[in-house]
């Protein structure tokens, strides 16, 4: 017959896992414990207790084969560089600003006419949706015409304007 558990336990074993969650907070041991199980039961047994992709329990075993323990920490992200330099974005944001372009003619610009015109200017091919974020991190928008409807009467517009 099986011994009741004493209470304090309960206390304890959420402190141990904390204290363990803070001693491997980089996931290194939990992976290599799957390792070893990996060698002693069927990857996708291990993959479904640690509930992981099987794919992930062979990437681990891969990671620690070529490169030992230090492979198995998170590698860190960096930002890619940008292909335009500081005086580049600053000249595109007075394109913006201005409303010109890099001839000095008004222009109406829309995501697809300033990437054209970065391309022909600088020779950089930048993605729509990359030009948009940095526009909105300089706190800059695209200026867009009001619509209006095809069928709408001008002459009953201008005079309501003046009443």
């Amino acid at each position: 017959m099986a011994r009741p558990k004493p209470a304090f336990m309960d206390g304890l074993a959420e402190s141990a896992q904390f204290d363990l969650d803070i001693v491997d907070s980089q996931g290194v041991a939990v992976k290599l414990k799957a390792i070893v199980a990996v060698a002693k039961h069927k990857a996708e047994l291990v993959a479904d207790i640690m509930g992981v992709a099987t794919q992930t329990i062979w990437r681990w075993v891969k990671t620690y084969q070529e490169e030992g323990m230090e492979g198995l920490y998170p590698k860190s992200k960096r930002a890619k560089p940008s292909k335009l330099t500081t005086m580049q974005k600053e000249e595109i944001l007075a394109w913006v600003d201005n409303a010109k372009t890099p001839k000095g003619k008004q222009a109406h610009w829309t995501l697809e006419k300033l990437r054209y015109a970065i391309a022909e200017e600088f020779g950089v091919t930048l993605g729509i949706n990359t030009i948009w974020v940095w526009l909105r991190k300089e706190e800059r928008k695209l200026k867009v015409p009001r619509p209006r409807h095809y069928e709408a009467d001008a002459q009953a517009q201008e005079d309501f304007k003046k009443n």
